[in-house]
């Protein structure tokens, strides 16, 4: 079978074909010698291969030449390759070069792009998640690696915007691996459309699927899909077709993980609820935010503690290889969503301009269903937060009190007393003192029912970090990395050192891993590049050698004897005493007469 490409007049290979023209000795950049194809995607192959320069494996990915007549493909493809090599994360996929090969057997005028690659032996998420639903620890993992890579990726200033199981890998030893940045979005980048619609739509953001300007808390709710599928083993939305399951991110509120999968605990299931808010300034403002609430989390299952799990190979691989019952999935409440064409709804979505014909008609039908169940809602509300104005008749709701700045313990007898529960949580704050109360969640003034949960946030003081390792290092970039951790320049002494070079620095003080409050001080004791040489003139041979070679001098000895002179002691050092260079060899003479 053959096709015949659009660029030349002659017929070429078929996929097959080619693949096996690719893997029958051919050499990208004259060094990448593709092996055999293992993965083949909607844009690109991807080949397993070898350096031939440094002999390693590799995994070579080919723009597809029918991909590649499209200029806007092409550029989209190099982009990756761009995006991902100014990152450096263990948890993202390296890339090693990257380039154009001019394939006859595929095209005679275009070249087509191809990105070498770290190969990843491992397994993608995706053929993990079929199994059914992970143990919370190991979703959790999965979900910390994927968010320390776009951490990675935000910071400088890349979107990944397509955020799924198929473009997340786990290997053996249970290292996360994103990869595919094939459509990754530089934030500051205007060449680029923030608006158009790309990645998949199981993992889409509602502001994804309604084509708005995104930024890095789009990735934020992708990976919030993700790993609510691995906790209960069930897709958030499912449908006929993808514009189906794109509609329901707009308009479903997001179902909570525990009523899918009820023993997962509420911290948890918390967690995942705020990273599926539909409105992306309720989500988690960073990557950052994400993963240190992933962490935070007391109890992975129920209301008891969670078991202190180490995250190894061996507990890694046998969690997520041991085959699991799926979740049940609750009964649909409602019938198919309507199959439309997104490009019919889209301005709809994000604008005040009234929808045309059949679809006008639905969304009317919909916003009035809406409307009556919100004013029902509405009216209850009322009724019952008015209660309290009607003669002869108790309110039955409770107005949450002003407990901002007490003592925890003073606040939350406080709350619980008026019929209440309190749900403790905590968080730095530099300027509420550590054991009182930052916030509550509903705020004060707001009236709830009894029972309703109130969460108080507790301040633990001032936000500590861990004092950078800054030994060895240049002092101006010592201070650069003191003052980006957030501490101060304190006192710079100078001393000699036999190793450390002129400038850098010897030691810190706090040591390097202290946790400390921001704006602190670091005091630091620098190298002058000299040592101090002791006078052995009159000593010893053996214990001239003893002061020349200890640590803090390791100068290297040479003895010369003087048989004119007598007494066994160091005539002469051609080094005087005081201040000395570094690794230097020192003549000695010694009397043997």
């Amino acid at each position: 079978m053959i096709w015949w490409s659009p660029l030349t007049d002659a017929p070429t290979p078929s996929r097959s074909g080619l693949d096996s023209i690719l893997t029958s000795g051919f050499q990208f950049g004259g060094r990448y010698r593709p092996e055999h194809l293992i993965g083949r995607g909607g844009m690109a192959n991807v080949y397993l291969g070898t350096d031939t320069r440094l002999q390693r494996r590799v995994a070579i990915k080919a723009l597809r030449p029918e991909v590649a007549i499209d200029k806007d493909s092409r550029k989209r493809f190099q982009r990756e390759a761009h995006a991902v090599s100014t990152m450096g994360h263990p948890s993202i996929v390296r890339v090693y070069d990257a380039g154009e090969e001019m394939i006859p057997a595929a095209s005679t005028e275009i070249p087509i792009p191809f990105i070498v690659m770290e190969y990843i032996d491992g397994k993608i998420l995706r053929k993990l998640m079929d199994n059914g639903p992970f143990e919370p620890k190991v979703a959790i993992h999965i979900a910390l690696g994927i968010l320390d890579a776009l951490d990675e990726s935000h910071r400088a200033g890349i979107i990944h915007r397509d955020i799924k199981p198929g473009n997340v890998m786990v290997t053996p030893t249970g290292l996360v691996k994103v990869c595919d940045f094939g459509i990754a979005q530089a934030i500051e980048d205007p060449t680029n459309d923030p608006s158009a619609i790309v990645g998949t739509a199981q993992y889409f953001s509602p502001e994804q699927a309604k084509g708005e300007i995104i930024d890095g808390r789009s990735d934020l709710y992708s990976t919030a899909v993700v790993l609510f599928e691995m906790v209960t083993g069930t897709p958030l939305f499912t449908g006929d077709t993808s514009v189906a399951v794109a509609f329901q991110h707009v308009t479903q509120t997001a179902p909570r993980a525990r009523s899918r999968r009820p023993e997962l605990s509420p911290e948890l299931d918390v967690i995942i609820a705020k990273g599926l808010e539909k409105d992306r300034t309720l989500r988690f403002g960073s990557a950052a935010d994400f993963a240190s609430a992933l962490r935070g989390i007391k109890n992975l299952i129920g209301t008891g503690p969670a078991p202190r799990v180490d995250i190894t190979p061996e507990t890694v691989e046998s969690t997520i290889n041991r085959p699991a019952a799926p979740a049940p999935i609750p009964p649909q409440t409602s019938g198919k969503p309507p199959t439309l064409d997104l490009s019919e709804i889209r301005d709809s979505l994000r604008s005040d301009t009234p929808p045309q014909t059949k679809t006008m008609k639905w969304i009317l039908t919909v916003s009035a269903g809406v409307v009556v169940v919100a004013s029902v809602i509405a009216g209850m509300m009322f009724w019952v937060l008015t209660l309290g104005g009607a003669p002869g008749v108790t309110s039955m709701a409770i107005e949450i009190p002003a407990v901002s700045l007490q003592q925890f313990d003073d606040a939350e007898a406080a709350i619980v007393k008026l019929g209440l529960v309190v749900k403790h949580e905590t968080a730095s704050s530099d300027t509420v003192p550590a054991g009182t109360v930052i916030s509550t969640s509903p705020e004060a003034g707001i009236r709830v029912a009894a029972g309703e949960v109130v969460t108080v946030v507790e301040s633990t003081g001032p936000e500590l970090k861990a004092v950078p390792d800054i030994s060895l290092t240049a002092l101006d970039k010592a201070t650069a990395m003191i003052t980006d951790a957030g501490f101060v320049l304190g006192t710079v002494t100078k001393d000699y050192s036999a190793t450390v070079a002129k400038n850098a620095v010897i030691s810190a003080t706090p040591a390097p891993g202290t946790e400390l409050a921001a704006g602190e001080p670091i005091d630091l004791i620098v190298s002058t590049g000299l040592v101090k040489v002791p006078n052995v003139v009159g000593k010893s041979i053996q214990k001239a050698k003893e002061l020349l070679e200890a640590v803090t001098v390791q100068y290297q000895v040479n003895v010369t004897t003087d048989l004119s002179c007598g007494g066994s002691v160091v005539k002469s050092q051609s080094i005087k005493a005081g201040d000395g260079p570094q690794h230097q060899t020192i003549d000695l003479v010694y009397c043997a007469g």
